[in-house]
């Protein structure tokens, strides 16, 4: 990936932070957002969508003490802007205590943990959003409006121990149910819903025509939350206006927009007596009762023990991503 991203012009930095953020997401097993995302971001380069050199700006002046920044992105790949935008909310939040940047013109930027996991190793406590092509309908629709619009919040324990929340917006991703439909398998009630207002795991349901909102009417309103911190604050489209990650046209930018946010725990409280209350509160989480055959996990267990699992064993691809990376190699 490092080498056909470098012969496309990316920078030796800029080409990491891609490698690195795809690696990270497979590894910890969020596979719709991993290294499957490569050829689409190498399509996006080859046809304009993504500019490898980008002339990223910072919009405006900082006011003195401001703790706030824009940055346009000027269509550089998401995985860039976004790495861009969360160190310059780590040195705000540095400064002032809290970091905020929001970003214009970018691109898809891959798993919204990769940035708060990035500003989480560097001592702080990071949350990300992004908006997205329109996918999923809101409460009681059948038409997609919004997209599945992710919030992740990261922030480190006491020595490995980590909280990593990274949810969409949406009841499932929409990777999930194209993989389901691809292999057959029957989709789960209350994932998706036909144009005629059918649930799609229905027997005989038409085609999905939009993902259902996560919890019903609350998940339309965190989408519509993350809509308004992302494409409205930054004044870029709405969902809806935006093309379709997978679809053409791949030659001109798509002008998503994202959210992140730093807090330096030092403003708040002693950064040492955070991490052991935090650590505490994991504690308490994994050591409640479960239900039988089950138990309680905290957000980002799983993720890291998928991590451990894979470093042994490797990340997984079907035929058909091994395809794609075979034929990207020998094509330069």
């Amino acid at each position: 990936m490092r080498t056909a991203l470098l012969r496309r012009g990316l920078s030796e930095e800029h080409a990491g932070w891609v490698v690195d953020g795809l690696l990270e997401a497979s590894l910890r097993g969020i596979d719709t957002h991993g290294v499957r995302l490569f050829p689409t971001y190498i399509a996006e380069l080859d046809c304009g969508r993504s500019r490898a050199r980008p002339e990223m700006i910072w919009i405006g002046d900082p006011a003195p003490r401001s703790a706030a920044r824009l940055l346009d992105a000027d269509g550089a790949l998401g995985l860039v802007a976004g790495r861009t935008a969360c160190a310059e909310a780590v040195r705000l939040a540095r400064e002032h205590g809290v970091g905020t940047v929001a970003v214009r013109n970018s691109n898809h930027f891959g798993a919204a943990s990769v940035y708060t996991l990035a500003m989480a190793r560097q001592g702080v406590l990071g949350i990300s959003f992004t908006n997205s092509d329109a996918l999923v309908a809101p409460f009681h629709g059948v038409r997609p409006i919004f997209g599945t619009n992710p919030i992740s919040l990261a922030v480190q324990g006491e020595g490995d121990d980590l909280f990593c929340a990274d949810l969409a917006t949406s009841q499932v991703s929409y990777s999930k149910v194209k993989h389901y439909n691809a292999q057959g398998i029957d989709l789960e009630p209350g994932w998706a819903v036909t144009a005629d207002g059918r649930d799609a795991a229905e027997e005989e349901a038409g085609e999905v025509s939009a993902l259902k909102p996560l919890g019903g009417h609350k998940g339309q309103c965190l989408g519509m939350m993350v809509e308004i911190l992302c494409a409205l604050l930054a004044g870029m489209p709405l969902d809806h206006e935006l093309s379709h990650l997978y679809g053409e046209p791949y030659d001109e930018p798509r002008q998503v927009a994202h959210l992140f946010l730093a807090y330096d725990i030092a403003a708040f409280q002693n950064p040492a007596a955070f991490r052991a209350s935090l650590s505490r509160l994991l504690r308490l989480v994994r050591e409640q009762p479960a239900m039988e055959g089950e138990r309680v996990i905290a957000p980002g267990d799983l993720e890291s023990e998928e991590t451990a699992r894979r470093r042994v064993e490797g990340i997984p691809l079907t035929d058909e991503e091994a395809a794609a990376f075979e034929r990207i190699e020998l094509e330069g």
